[in-house]
């Protein structure tokens, strides 16, 4: 008798345990994940069974989806996450198109929507223009590693695992976009343009300038680029140089929410120390109120 209550105090225990704390989106308690074992097993076996078919691109997307499923699986024990990029790769090697995740299908922290956004409208765009039949490995891995990081960004916990499949993602989109347009040496882009007066935020009317100036440089991954900010000189000198570098910060922390990397970029202020138009002390210019994006 007294065996019998000790197991069920253990028992009541392990359900107060795993009833505690939040969990990460898509994950549930010990008994949950009990429950989705079996299920997860049998779809598992049935994918692995699949045949990728002949169809270069589909069988890419069902090898890489398939080897997400497996770490899923097999190390992180999470059910559920297995049994959807198995049953995305079931259904490739069945004849489906491969699609990256919509946006909307997932609980994604806020301050990472417009990136995975931007992402994905590039995802798209680069298979529109045939990316699948250039190079169909790396189109199913870039819609596959895509997915792989949607569902990771959801979860929020495992900033190593979102970041192999955010880098292995980019990567593969490097080899299926169409080649760039050369990058000018210099882009210059009016401050007045850009922002209020007196102020370092970027005007969301101004957001589609910047993303073609972040479309050229995600292209064209050999560029390094300083980020100058450069006023004119009506005020004091100092609250000139402050202002140029906020600015210029904002531009570099816009350009990396669109994909171009931060180690990329040399950010710079420059205050009223560069004028592109000579003008006396205490002389307002709007020529010299300017963010400049030029190769180094």
């Amino acid at each position: 008798m007294l065996r019998h209550l000790r197991v069920a105090a253990a028992v009541s225990g392990l359900a107060l345990l795993a009833g505690c704390g939040d969990r990460p989106p898509g994950h549930t308690d010990i008994f949950g994940r009990l429950l989705e074992a079996g299920p997860a097993a049998q779809t598992m076996k049935r994918a692995r069974a699949t045949s990728p078919g002949a169809d270069p691109y589909r069988a890419a997307y069902y090898k890489y989806s398939m080897e997400h499923a497996e770490y899923e699986f097999n190390v992180m024990e999470h059910y559920r996450s297995a049994v959807y990029h198995a049953e995305n790769a079931m259904a490739a090697a069945g004849g489906a198109a491969p699609e990256p995740a919509p946006i909307a299908s997932r609980k994604l922290p806020a301050d990472k929507v417009e990136e995975l956004t931007s992402a994905r409208n590039r995802l798209v765009a680069a298979l529109n223009a045939g990316g699948a039949t250039r190079n169909p490995d790396a189109a199913g891995k870039a819609v596959a590693r895509f997915n792989c990081w949607m569902e990771q960004q959801e979860e929020n916990f495992q900033p190593r695992d979102i970041a192999y499949c955010k880098n292995q993602f980019f990567e593969a989109l490097a080899l299926i976009e169409p080649a760039a347009a050369a990058a000018p040496e210099t882009i210059t882009i009016a401050a007045d343009v850009l922002f209020d007066f007196d102020k370092a935020v970027i005007k969301p009317a101004f957001f589609p300038t910047l993303d073609r100036v972040a479309d050229l440089l995600v292209k064209n991954t050999n560029l390094r680029v300083e980020v100058a900010g450069h006023t004119d000189t009506a005020g004091p000198a100092a609250y000139n140089q402050r202002l140029s570098e906020r600015r210029a910060r904002a531009v570099a922390e816009y350009l990396e929410r669109k994909g171009v990397s931060r180690d990329r970029m040399t950010v710079r202020g420059y205050g009223e120390t560069r004028l592109a138009v000579p003008t006396p002390d205490n002389t307002r210019e709007p020529r010299n109120r300017r963010v400049e994006v030029r190769q180094r």
